[in-house]
């Protein structure tokens, strides 16, 4: 069996030892043999009941002590069965996970979890001075724990999350040490007992009808056959406009600054309007990383209603989404062309309300100016390679972090799209009070919840096409690139919440009026 390595990462002061007694006390079994490996030594003491024989720790301050035969001394003496590290808080976690990459050691042990510990009263100050190491560490993390709340802001707490989540979308963040069980609990104990139940539940009910000739699997298999071959089409289809979308947005965001961006953007009010709304075709991002480029632009002097036109037209401007749109109805290009004419209305009104209601001071204090990403890849400080390999590798991981952040959330709109073709009868919609409105009204609802990236999100608009009238389904390709569940997260977390509960509104009623006069003509 391998053995385990956990890594506890941040500065000095910031809690990584009593994060690690904390584990030592709630974690490990008498049966476990455990190294801690110190590389810095703060005011706490390792916690060691002197009666536990299979605790050791190991000093490794001197700096260029931590390698891979460092590593396998560390094996071959103990013969751990999990090794903690508390790494150095002023060296990139990057470096030390690279040691685990050699064949050596990837066979004898694997990393399983890496924590990073932060002084939620000095984290600003941190990020400011030492963005290029603390991004490095954040990056790398699955679980961020904030240390020294008590006390602290509300509003100041949250901007501190809400610059670790654009860090680090998928690490787990938590006030203090408690939420590691409860998460560990609710990632495996939870969901092997949910297995277990539903597993239970199938077996008694097959069981329970099959004796008076209800055979479930008759009703059952021919609707999975059909659900398989739904869903798998959509994935099929969807996956590669969404791989080609990441990887030109990577190459967007390592050669291509938002500074540049910004530059194009003419001082003549008319003309700004006129690139928000084309440049999406120049600068082909989608809506999953727009954010904190419209924040970007706002922060660097572009006027509010063409900053907010752009972050609303680029994702749906995008040749990229253009392209799948036709894609998915090869025999009806007049829905690309009416997509992109919509949104480009929506965005230039929502843009242009900002004129008559304007809004000062939307920005939050969350540092934009050093963090360039959210993947944390495409910081220059992040590895030390260089050129030509250096972009190439910042490319392939930013695609590779982006894909699976876009992916999780196409399979999830692809699932119950699939789920609701197959089990709702089409004629259900179409017998509802109201008709186009209401039809209207639960597709922008499923555009907001199934938060599709709009380069793949047309596939899944393809699948309700019998099921609702047209103009419905352009209101869930119109209002999807603009505002859904994880845009906004973003936007809360880059913006102030009066601003985003303005833009909220704004885009929902004009998007809204417009879908329902488009109906009325088309």
């Amino acid at each position: 069996m391998k053995i385990k390595v956990d890594i506890v990462t941040g500065f000095l002061g910031s809690g990584k030892t009593q994060l690690i007694n904390y584990k030592l006390k709630t974690e490990v079994s008498k049966r476990d043999v455990i190294v801690i490996i110190q590389c810095e030594k703060g005011q706490t003491d390792i916690y060691h009941n002197i009666k536990d024989r299979n605790l050791f720790v190991e000093s490794a301050y001197r700096e260029d002590i931590l390698d891979k035969k460092y590593i396998n001394y560390v094996i071959k003496k103990y013969h751990p069965t999990k090794i903690i590290i508390e790494a150095n808080g002023m060296k990139k976690i990057s470096n030390l996970l690279e040691i685990f990459d050699y064949l050596t050691l990837s066979r004898k042990c694997f990393i399983s979890e890496i924590f990073h510990t932060a002084d939620a009263s000095t984290f600003d100050i941190f990020i400011s001075n030492m963005g290029g190491i603390l991004i490095d560490q954040i990056s790398n993390s699955d679980f961020i724990i904030l240390n020294n709340t008590v006390g602290l802001p509300k509003e100041k707490l949250n901007n501190i999350k809400g610059t670790l989540k654009r860090i680090n979308k998928s690490a787990k963040i938590s006030n203090g040490f408690p939420i590691i069980a409860k998460e560990k609990l609710l990632n495996k104990e939870i969901l092997l007992l949910m297995a277990i139940f539903f597993s239970t539940v199938i077996y008694i009910m097959y069981s329970t009808f099959k004796p008076i000739g209800f055979d479930i699997t008759k009703f059952f298999l021919p609707w999975l056959e059909r659900f398989n071959t739904v869903f798998l089409s959509i994935l099929i289809q969807a996956f590669p406009f969404v791989l080609f979308g990441v990887f030109v947005s990577a190459i967007i965001q390592i050669f291509i600054s938002s500074e540049k961006i910004t530059n194009i953007f003419p001082k003549n009010t008319t003309l700004q309007f006129i690139v928000a709304i084309f440049s999406g075709l120049l600068f082909p991002v989608c809506d999953c990383a727009i954010v904190p480029i419209g924040a970007r632009l706002i922060k660097k002097g572009v006027p509010l209603p063409a900053a907010v036109t752009f972050m609303l037209a680029a994702p749906i401007t995008n040749p990229i989404v253009i392209a799948s749109t036709l894609y998915a109805f090869p025999n009806q290009p007049s829905i690309a062309i009416y997509r992109v004419c919509l949104g480009i209305t929506v965005a230039f009104l929502v843009g242009v309300a900002f004129i008559f209601v304007p809004e000062r001071d939307v920005m939050l204090l969350n540092n934009i100016d050093e963090i360039n990403c959210n993947c944390g890849f495409c910081n220059e400080d992040y590895n030390n390679k260089k050129g030509i390999v250096g972009n190439v590798d910042a490319i392939f991981n930013h695609a590779g972090s982006e894909f699976f952040q876009i992916g999780k959330f196409v399979i999830i709109g692809s699932l119950l799209s699939s789920i609701m073709q197959t089990t709702i009868p089409k004629e259900l919609f179409a017998n509802l009070g109201g008709g186009n409105v209401i039809s209207l009204l639960i597709m922008m609802l499923f555009a907001f919840i199934l938060s599709v990236c709009s380069t793949s999100d047309a596939f899944i608009a393809r699948t309700f096409v019998n099921q609702f009238p047209m103009g419905s389904v352009m209101g869930f390709l119109v209002l999807g690139p603009m505002l859904d569940i994880k845009n906004l997260l973003m936007l809360l977390g880059n913006f102030k919440k009066r601003f985003v509960i303005k833009l909220v509104i704004l885009i929902l009623l004009i998007s809204f009026e417009i879908l329902i006069i488009f109906e009325t003509l088309f």
